[in-house]
């Protein structure tokens, strides 16, 4: 891997950094709308996780655009050897340090995101059979990291043939057995994580267009598949390609954006109208319930409701809420009717109003008791009684 030309040089800065400028601006706003619904104190173990993604990311796309701009690395054609200077033998050397760093910076960003990934289908599937498979998946995800690892720290011996000139062994400089090994577990990965949540997006009963959007975003994931491949195919069929390095990037961005969207849903929400659902000015409903025989095992109904000032309300057992406080989960009802999904991704009520409370009343903070609670009623009905199974969750 010789000097770039310039426009080799400019074509890449262009498009990663593009690329790059898209996925922090994704990822910002994924946390702002995380700390906007939960705040600082809410952050979930995800949330801190794709802001060390984010810094991978960071270092990815510098590292790429400093080999391009460099000198090269110990990657180059046996009979270049005797030209090199001694100048040019220790821009070599510090490029290839610099590949080693890249090299890194790629395998954790997509499997930091990985993670992030499996968390959120965790919260996803809670209370469902395919969690079982999510955490079989993540088990899998962390062995595929430590051998990736071990792959890249034992290719090459010793470890500093990684940048030596001329390098001791082929592998030190082309990496083809650490990138079969990358290769193998990040694509078995990815392809397990997208059977996993493609269907359970296409059963989950929500509004057409919450669907489709839903699944445009998680479809993304197989883009991510196709870009994991062609990298390893430039990588591998001619080592002095240079073309990887946008696919490095593609791949990495993608993963970025895919993981990130659903988080951001909300705040797309609020910000363009449209996409909400129809709903009165102080709050809204939501039922997601199925058409059973009488004799079936019973759906469950839920709903949301503006709390009351009187804390009076029934028989109901209460539970205190705080702004922000959701749940992702998709629930199903028992056998043989478990192909019914019923499913809310994130159950809301009506935050606005509650950010409202809490303003007024400086540092006072929410108190159910005079400023009335968020209920969220699970209605089972039977053939003797309709309101015998009615309790706030």
């Amino acid at each position: 891997m010789g000097g770039f030309d310039v426009a080799f040089q400019k074509q890449l800065a262009k498009e990663t950094w593009s690329l790059y400028g898209v996925g922090m601006l994704i990822i910002t706003l994924r946390i702002c709308a995380r700390i906007k619904r939960v705040g600082v104190r809410g952050l979930a173990s995800d949330d801190y996780l794709m802001i060390v993604a984010g810094c991978f990311y960071t270092t990815l796309v510098s590292c790429l655009n400093a080999i391009a701009q460099g000198g090269g690395s110990n990657l180059f054609l046996p009979e270049e050897f005797a030209t090199f200077t001694e100048d040019d033998i220790k821009e070599r050397i510090k490029g290839s340090k610099v590949v080693i760093v890249s090299e890194q910076a790629m395998l954790n960003v997509i499997y930091t995101v990985k993670v992030c990934m499996l968390i959120m289908y965790t919260r996803l599937t809670m209370g469902l059979k395919q969690q079982f498979a999510v955490k079989c998946i993540a088990v899998y995800v962390a062995c595929g990291w430590a051998a990736s690892e071990l792959a890249f720290f034992f290719a090459c011996r010793p470890f500093n043939g990684y940048w030596a000139v001329p390098p001791p062994d082929p592998q030190c400089t082309t990496l083809a057995h650490y990138a079969i090994c990358q290769a193998t577990f990040n694509l078995s990965s990815d392809t397990m994580m997208l059977v996993i949540a493609l269907p359970l997006f296409l059963k989950a009963q929500l509004p057409l267009k919450n669907k489709i959007a839903l699944v445009i975003i998680f479809g993304m994931g197989s883009f991510v598949i196709v870009a994991a491949i062609l990298t390893k195919v430039f990588n591998l069929s001619d080592v002095y390609d240079t073309r990887y390095m946008f696919w490095y990037v593609r791949e990495a961005s993608t993963a970025v954006y895919v993981s990130n969207l659903p988080l951001i849903w909300p705040l797309l929400r609020e910000w363009f109208p449209f996409l909400r659902s129809s709903s009165p000015a102080s709050g809204y409903t939501k039922r997601t319930h199925s058409v059973l025989p009488r004799d079936q095992p019973t759906a469950f109904h839920l709903k949301s409701s503006k709390g009351s000032r009187n804390p009076n309300h029934g028989d109901f057992d209460r539970l205190d809420t705080h702004r922000g406080d959701s749940q992702e989960c998709i629930t199903t009802t028992s056998d043989p009717w478990s192909k019914v999904i019923h499913a809310e991704t994130t159950v809301e009520v009506e935050e606005i109003s509650l950010a409202d409370m809490e303003k007024s009343r400086n540092n006072r903070g929410y108190d159910w008791r005079s400023d009335g609670v968020n209920e969220y009623r699970a209605t089972v009905t039977s053939a003797d009684d309709p309101h015998k199974g009615d309790h706030a969750v």
